[in-house]
C-alpha cells in the first residue's frame, strides 16, 4: 500500500471527494471513465487513492503493482526511483503540482499539471496519453507511440523518434534508424545490420528488444553498458 494516502474501498474518501478530485483532469474523457468507474470499483482489482499534500516515495512507483486504478495527488509528487503506470490494467495517474522521478515509464493515463522532471521519459504503446502542463526536463525522450502534450517546453538532452508530441515547439530528434541511436544505446537493444568485411555497424533499423529497454529503465540501469549512473 502507497502510505500517506487515503483508500476509496476503504472508506477513507467519500464519492464527493474523487468527484471533487477528478474535476481537475484536463480532458474530459478522464472525468467521464473515472466517474464511470466509481459504482463498479468493487469489481475492479485496484482502489482510488487520495493524497491530501505533497507526496515522497522513498522507491519505485508502480501503479499496478500497487493495484492502483486512479492515484490523486495534491500537490507534488517526487519518486525517487522508477515511476510506472499501464493501461492493462488501466491506471490513472493525477498530479496538481509538478512530479519529480528517476525514471518514467508511461503506459496508463499520466497527467501533471506543473513540469515534469526525469532521467529517461519512455512512452509505451498507444491507448492512453501523457499531459504535462508545465516544462518537461529530462536527460532522454523516446516517446514510442503514446501521445504527448506538453504546455511548455521540453528539455531533452536526447529526443529519440518521431513523438507523437503536441508541443508549441516541436523538438529536434534522433531518427530510429539514424547511426547516432548507437551513442545512446547498446547494440543488443537495437535492430543493426553489420558489414560483411570489418563487422562494422551499416544499419540501425530501431529497437530490438522493447521490453529490455523497459527493464533497464525499472532497474536504474544504464542503456550502454559502459555508462554509470548515479541513483
Amino acid at each position: 500500500m502507497i502510505a500517506n494516502v487515503r483508500s476509496y474501498k476503504k472508506n477513507q474518501v467519500s464519492r464527493a471527494e474523487v468527484l471533487t478530485a477528478i474535476g481537475r483532469f484536463h480532458d474530459e474523457y478522464k472525468i467521464k471513465r473515472v466517474t464511470a468507474a466509481l459504482d463498479e470499483i468493487e469489481d475492479y482489482t485496484g482502489d482510488i487513492w487520495l493524497a491530501d499534500h505533497d507526496l515522497h516515495i522513498p522507491g519505485d512507483l508502480e501503479l499496478a503493482h500497487e493495484r492502483a486504478y486512479l492515484l490523486v495527488v495534491l500537490g507534488d509528487l517526487v519518486v525517487d526511483g522508477a515511476y510506472g503506470d499501464s493501461d492493462d490494467p488501466e491506471s490513472f495517474l493525477l498530479v496538481t503540482g509538478s512530479m519529480r522521478a528517476r525514471d518514467v515509464v508511461t503506459a496508463g493515463w499520466l497527467e501533471v499539471h506543473g513540469g515534469l522532471s526525469t532521467d529517461r521519459l519512455i512512452g509505451d504503446y498507444n491507448d492512453c496519453s501523457a499531459y504535462i502542463g508545465g516544462d518537461v526536463h529530462a536527460q532522454l525522450f523516446y516517446g514510442e507511440e503514446h501521445h504527448f502534450t506538453i504546455g511548455g517546453a521540453l528539455n531533452a538532452s536526447v529526443v529519440i523518434g518521431r513523438p507523437r508530441l503536441e508541443i508549441a515547439t516541436p523538438p529536434a530528434v534522433i531518427d530510429l534508424d539514424d547511426l547516432r541511436m548507437l551513442e545512446h544505446f547498446d547494440r543488443d537493444l537495437l535492430c543493426v545490420d553489420d558489414d560483411d568485411d570489418d563487422d562494422a555497424i551499416t544499419d540501425v533499423d530501431g529497437f530490438d528488444d522493447f521490453h529490455e529497454l523497459k527493464r533497464r529503465v525499472y532497474a536504474g540501469l544504464p542503456f550502454r553498458a559502459a555508462e554509470t549512473r548515479d541513483n
